[in-house]
């Protein structure tokens, strides 16, 4: 749904959310399908992509500011290396990073804003502030179900399917977010 909305609106053109949400959707359709030569590392390399693109949207909105420019680099460095030395199909190490990645601009950028004696509009009417959200939202709770993933798919694989449950709820409302910031003029 949030692929049509970023289609139909031209605004998000200017931070390519149709290509985001495109390659988002191929790499879970090659998933859900099961095609043969796709695995778990895909979602290393779709972590490695979702940094890069926020890096690059968030270092738009913020001015070209070059402490997102240099922690984007640090974070792409680093998750390479943990894919390159990983001994499972998926880094964990890569997912962490990400997610930190995540926290770490929205945080940033809702800082920038909320100390910017200049602001005119309301945080709430700005469209970065919704996926600011979205993004912290889903990277949180993300954190809670990668870190007692391999332990439960030893342990307890039926609270493990409990935990994977919750967190399509929780992509859910983070798409609803993103969504809501596609709405917004600024």
């Amino acid at each position: 749904m949030n692929f049509i909305f970023s289609m139909m609106y031209k605004r998000s053109w200017k931070n390519l959310f149709p290509v985001y949400f495109g390659i988002t959707i191929i790499v879970e359709i090659l998933f859900t399908m099961k095609v043969n030569f796709v695995t778990e590392r895909l979602y290393n390399y779709l972590d490695m992509f979702c940094i890069g693109y926020f890096g690059f949207i968030y270092f738009k909105e913020t001015n070209k500011n070059l402490v997102l420019k240099i922690v984007c680099f640090f974070f792409l460095i680093l998750s390479g290396i943990f894919i390159f030395i990983s001994e499972t199909e998926y880094s964990i190490v890569t997912g962490y990073l990400y997610c930190l990645f995540l926290i770490f601009i929205s945080l940033f950028w809702m800082y920038q804003k909320i100390s910017d004696n200049n602001q005119e509009d309301s945080l709430i009417n700005l469209s970065f502030f919704w996926l600011s959200i979205s993004l912290l939202f889903w990277a949180v709770f993300y954190i809670f179900r990668m870190f007692p993933m391999y332990y439960f798919n030893n342990e307890d694989v039926g609270f493990l399917e409990e935990i994977s449950k919750v967190f399509t709820l929780i992509n859910i409302i983070t798409y609803l977010l993103f969504m809501r910031s596609l709405f917004c003029k600024r």
